[in-house]
């Protein structure tokens, strides 16, 4: 009789690729700062530790001291800020410490969220100044929006923060669309995004017209339904760099038309989804 592999063999196999878990640790902290659901977010960094060799194996790749991680896999602690960043940019995802700007991250502390000690020492969550990277980040958004408003583009015009991706709402509850730029990996993207009790029914009512909307697109498209609360369908530009301000007008132009693009394809058919809503 043939054997069909479980969920957890399936996972383990997609964090054994770097890539992956750069996407899986983003979208795990990306949630965790939204819920601050903490055995949702260790549990993420435990299949990490898992899938990657174990805890000598990951404390050795981060640098760190593998107590900490010890103690998030057996006694369920969250480490403090330092070491998340340390796993996360051990894996080449230095952005990701960033996805939130600074008064999120210290809202995020108020709350209870992220721990600023523990009892293998101390150190601040966050400066209270933007970091190099976030200032940059800031800087391109605003660029963004006076493309937008150049081109007299349809789309909600983005506040202009820290964060390495932009959502703008399209006035349909639960959906909105996403420009992101990532200097790692030299690439921009453009997605919908589906979120709420509804985004896995709603991605999947979608993807059964997969064939027809990519038609309508013009290309193949990312359907990513990893996230435990946002599924996405994404296209990507993985000839980009994001760190050369010269090419930002370029980039620009793309991000508004790939927006503006999927805003078109989607929209009517966001539309009779929620008809019956």
């Amino acid at each position: 009789m043939e054997r069909f592999r479980t969920w957890n063999e399936i996972l383990m196999e997609r964090l054994s690729d770097p890539e992956d878990v750069i996407s899986y640790l983003e979208v795990s902290l990306e949630e965790y700062l939204d819920d601050g659901d903490k055995a949702f977010f260790l549990k993420g960094i435990k299949n990490v530790i898992e899938a990657q060799g174990g805890i000598l194996s990951v404390s050795e790749q981060a640098d760190i001291d593998p107590r900490f991680l010890s103690d998030v896999v057996n006694n369920g602690s969250m480490p403090p800020f330092h070491i998340l960043s340390s796993i996360f940019t051990s894996f080449g995802g230095e952005e990701l410490i960033n996805l939130s700007p600074t008064n999120i991250m210290s809202n995020a502390v108020s709350h209870g969220k992220l721990q600023t000690s523990s009892k293998m020492g101390s150190e601040p969550v966050m400066a209270g100044n933007f970091t190099e990277r976030q200032l940059q980040n800031i800087k391109y958004w605003k660029r963004l929006c006076k493309h937008l408003e150049r081109s007299d583009s349809c789309l909600q015009r983005p506040t202009a923060n820290a964060s390495h991706y932009r959502d703008l709402q399209i006035g349909i509850k639960g959906f909105s669309l996403r420009a992101r730029q990532t200097i790692k990996h030299k690439e921009i993207s453009a997605s919908l995004v589906m979120r709420g009790a509804n985004a896995i029914g709603h991605f999947y009512t979608l993807r059964v017209q997969e064939e027809e909307i990519e038609r309508d697109f013009g290309d193949k498209l990312e359907w990513w339904a990893k996230a435990k609360y946002e599924k996405r369908v994404a296209f990507r530009n993985q000839d980009a760099d994001p760190a050369d301000e010269n090419d930002w007008p370029n980039q620009h132009e793309w991000l508004v038309n790939v927006l503006e693009k999927i805003y078109k394809v989607f929209y009517p058919r966001l539309e009779k989804l929620m008809i019956g809503v």
